[in-house]
This record gives structure tokens, C-alpha cells and sequence, in this order.
């Protein structure tokens, strides 16, 4: 009986207990939580790379588990930390920057408000010179570019009755992926009001319908052709500015409209027969790039004479502003902030 209590007493004496933990004050990580959720909720791929969104939500994850157990004021705050510094590094990796370095294939502003030429602002410096409209289709009403007060502060050129820029022909301007953002002000919206034109629809063309779509036409690598719009009538506004963008992602196979800086339009593969732009431009052989019109006065000699006449003439009427070629196929954080900075 002794010898049992005495056990009794040594193997107590050697229990120990566990440290005890005084659970912190979780009001102020909660709060940034809650924040941080709100952020990972309105992610989505149009504004964050995916492996942004991942990294993020893993990151968020494991701090909500180590919150809900009882943790030490000191643990509380450095979760929280951690937290802030993941929240700022994934806001940073929103899109809208956009690395002109790399992206910009061509990119106007047309500040210069005085000449007959307009210089690309982007890596290559293409000059756009200014023609006049095709006196034997338009007569003596053909008209010369001039400049214009532009979207915001600067100068924009204006088109009518065939005037026109021209921009000597680079493979620059024939991206594998492409993206077309420009400002119009159109004083009238009508067939044919041709925006740019790169060997018309043997490479691509983006003009306006009477409508007020966007419509832009295309060859694809396998010679088929596209013709889209956004299917959205009034979506642009005569006598207004207008941000008009178009993308194209051979990828993908994704044809998107954007207007102000939100998506109107998604055409695919099964829906349109978006395919790969065309690389090579014969019949034919490649063109100045055009800016306003159809095609140059050689090309509608060549092509266009026996059925062209000054009522079914493609030619811009209106303003043209902050006309921008990328060789990717921008997506729709990166169009809303281009939109909301030059607006």
C-alpha cells in the first residue's frame, strides 16, 4: 500500500504541464482579412495573371487557418504583416501597365498641329504623311487632313472626303497577336467609314457601320476571311469621342470588342472562325498602312475604279486620335486603364 502511493506521488510530481497561451487580440487582422477577401473575390483573369490570383489566395488561406487557433499577439501581428505585404505585391500585379518597349509596334498621338506628317511616338518612329482624297473619285470636294483640338489637351488630325495618312509598310504593322486602340470622333456614322487599313480585307480593316458598331475585317493564316462586329448598336456616338479597340489572339482564337474601355463583343473560333491573322500579304503585295481611307490612289486605279464612286468610297469622316498597334492582345484591365488615362 505505501510502496503504491509513493509510485503514485513520483510519476504526478513528473507530469508537466503545457505552457499556456494567451490568445491575442485578433480585431485588427480580422479587419484585413476581410480586406484581403474582398480583394481575392474581385479578381478575375482580365485584371490579374492567374498565377497572381493563385499565389494570393494560398497566401490568404494559410493566414485564416493560423488565425483561427489561439496564437500570441506577436504571431497576430506578423500574420498580419504578412498579409499587408501580400495584398500590395498582388495589387501590383494588376494589369494596366503595359510595356511599350516591347507591346507598341506603332503609336501615334498626333500632337504635332502644324505639317503634313505625323511621327509614331513608339520605338519606330513611322511617319504617317498626309494625302489628300482621290480627286478622280471625289472631285474637286476632295479634302486635305488637317489638324484638330484632341481628346484630352492635345491635337488629333481630321478626315474627310478622302483625305488620308499613309505609313510606308513594315511587318510591324502584321503582328501575330494584335490589338487596334484609337479615339474617333465620327461627325457621321455611315458604311465605310474606314478608321485604318492594312491591305484592306487582304490583311485588315477597322471602320465603323451605320449602326454605330465597330466592324473590323481580317485574313485569316488559312486565307479564310472574317468579318465581325460588336453587335451592339450606338455603341459609338457621332459628334463625340469615341476609344475603340479590337483584339485578336491567335491563341486563344478570340476576336474582342472593346468601347470605352469595356468589352462589348466575344467572337471565337465556333462562333466566328477566329483564327491567326495572316502573315503574309499578297493580291496585293503589301500596302502603306492607311490611316482614314481604303486604299492609296495607286491601289484604286489598280483595283477599285470600275465600281467605286464618291457614295461607296471608303473614307473616315471625322476626327482621329491616339491611334496605338500592339503586337499582343491587350486584355480588358489593360484597355480600361489606357481608356481612363486618356479620357
Amino acid at each position: 500500500m505505501i510502496m503504491v502511493l509513493v509510485t503514485t506521488v513520483i510519476t504526478m510530481g513528473s507530469c508537466k504541464k503545457d505552457p499556456v497561451i494567451i490568445d491575442g487580440d485578433h480585431t485588427a487582422l480580422n479587419a484585413t482579412i476581410a480586406e484581403a477577401d474582398a480583394l481575392a473575390n474581385a479578381a478575375t483573369t482580365s485584371l490579374y495573371p492567374q498565377t497572381a490570383i493563385d499565389n494570393f489566395k494560398a497566401t490568404l488561406a494559410a493566414v485564416k487557418t493560423s488565425n483561427a487557433t489561439e496564437i500570441t499577439q506577436v504571431e497576430i501581428n506578423n500574420l498580419r504583416t504578412q498579409l499587408i505585404e501580400a495584398m500590395n505585391t498582388f495589387m501590383s500585379q494588376a494589369y494596366g501597365f503595359i510595356d511599350e518597349a516591347l507591346y507598341l509596334n506603332a503609336g501615334w498621338h498626333f500632337d504635332e498641329g502644324s505639317g503634313t506628317t505625323a511621327t509614331a511616338y513608339s520605338a519606330v518612329k513611322h511617319i504617317a504623311t498626309f494625302y489628300k482624297g482621290n480627286t478622280v473619285i471625289m472631285g474637286a470636294g476632295a479634302m486635305s487632313p488637317s489638324w484638330v483640338d484632341g481628346i484630352k489637351g492635345g491635337k488629333a488630325v481630321y478626315l474627310n472626303m478622302g483625305a488620308h495618312l499613309e505609313v510606308p509598310y513594315t511587318a510591324s504593322f502584321l503582328p501575330t497577336n494584335l490589338t487596334i486602340a484609337v479615339w474617333i470622333k465620327p461627325t457621321e456614322l455611315y458604311e465605310n467609314n474606314y478608321i485604318v487599313s492594312q491591305n484592306y480585307w487582304n490583311g485588315y480593316k477597322l471602320q465603323t457601320q451605320g449602326g454605330g458598331k465597330p466592324f473590323f475585317t481580317y485574313k485569316k493564316v488559312d486565307g479564310g476571311i472574317v468579318d465581325a462586329d460588336n453587335e451592339t448598336d450606338n455603341s459609338i456616338k457621332a459628334n463625340q469621342w469615341n476609344h475603340v479597340v479590337i483584339t485578336v489572339d491567335g491563341t486563344s482564337k478570340e476576336l474582342k470588342f472593346y468601347v470605352n474601355g469595356t468589352l462589348t463583343k466575344t467572337w471565337t473560333e465556333s462562333s466566328k472562325g477566329i483564327g491567326p491573322l495572316t502573315q503574309v500579304l499578297a493580291n496585293p503585295s503589301p500596302q502603306p498602312f492607311i490611316i482614314g481611307c481604303v486604299a492609296t490612289d495607286a491601289e484604286l486605279a489598280a483595283n477599285f475604279m470600275e465600281w467605286t464612286t464618291a457614295d461607296n468610297f471608303g473614307y473616315f469622316k471625322g476626327a482621329i486620335d491616339e491611334l496605338k498597334i500592339y503586337n499582343i492582345a491587350l486584355v480588358e484591365g489593360q484597355i480600361m486603364k489606357l481608356y481612363n488615362d486618356e479620357k
